[in-house]
């Protein structure tokens, strides 16, 4: 049973941003905290309002670059009716990791800056029944046919394996997942840019181009530009299942320089158009 409890929450905040310090040191990155509010109570679940707050830090300290800041503060909205935590950070926009907050009931919304990201939790001052979220509903799959139930397998399949080689590297080789986690933080923030290749990522990384290659295609089996196009197919494949772009406006939206040549190596990599995976996330009818 995870309880919930009315406190101050100023100290509390401030002893979770302040408790990373010595990580966010670690990787040069320095945090800071400060509130506007001197005390506050608030009715919350302490275990999962830190379970978000921590996760959110932690990844923003492994994704952002060496000498960042991140800001924690705390302050009211107007008209005084809701309480604000906000979690800004310096360095690169993180907006496309959607990993990067834990999916409770308190939820972080990521809003891009021009060079960072910030991110924003809303806490109601008066009481309200909290419950966790549900979990995401699957796609039915009772009445779709066995052609498209095979080519969903098969998709999984593909777009786990580079998932499981970085958690293999967090239990085994935590730098070097974090070596990776920057390098596709940085593919993911500038997915849009069809100029964006293995010479941008080296620079960014400040490495060159036999150093990238080597210890990429040592950890995730790929060459760095084979690496760059797979993070981009399986963006392309997310927006494919969860939005109502076409597949033009999505073949833009990840890199791709046509439609043509995007529906050319979505086919050749996993055997069939992208117009065809669209179809298979969809429930069948009886039309």
């Amino acid at each position: 049973m995870i309880y919930s409890a009315e406190t101050d929450i100023v100290p509390f905040v401030k002893c979770l941003a302040c408790g990373l310090q010595s990580y966010a040191s670690a990787n040069k990155v320095n945090i800071s905290f400060s509130s506007a509010i001197k005390k506050q109570l608030v009715h919350f679940q302490p275990f999962l309002l830190s379970q978000s707050v921590v996760q959110l830090l932690c990844n923003v300290i492994n994704l952002i670059p060496p000498q960042s800041k991140i800001s924690v503060r705390l302050l009211y909205d107007t008209g005084y009716k809701n309480l604000k935590v906000e979690i800004e950070n310096s360095g690169i926009n993180l907006i496309r990791v959607n990993e990067i907050c834990t999916h409770t009931i308190y939820q972080f919304a990521g809003s891009p800056l021009p060079n960072g990201t910030l991110y924003r939790l809303v806490l109601p001052l008066q009481q309200q029944k909290l419950t966790l979220l549900p979990s995401i509903a699957t796609t039915p799959t009772a009445n779709m046919p066995q052609f498209y139930k095979e080519v969903r397998n098969r998709f999984r399949t593909n777009f786990t394996q580079s998932g499981k080689l970085i958690a293999t590297l967090e239990k085994n080789q935590p730098q070097e997942a974090a070596f990776m986690q920057k390098v596709n933080t940085l593919i993911k923030a500038n997915i849009e840019n069809e100029k964006f290749n293995t010479s941008t990522l080296c620079m960014e990384m400040s490495l060159s181009r036999t150093q990238l290659f080597r210890r990429v295609k040592s950890l995730m089996r790929l060459a760095p530009a084979r690496h760059i196009k797979t993070v981009r197919l399986n963006s392309a494949k997310e927006l494919l299942e969860t939005s109502d772009w076409t597949v033009s406006e999505i073949a833009y939206k990840t890199g791709f320089q046509t439609i043509s040549h995007f529906t050319k190596i979505f086919k050749k990599q996993y055997g069939i158009p992208p117009s065809v995976y669209r179809h298979s996330t969809k429930p069948a009818t009886n039309e």
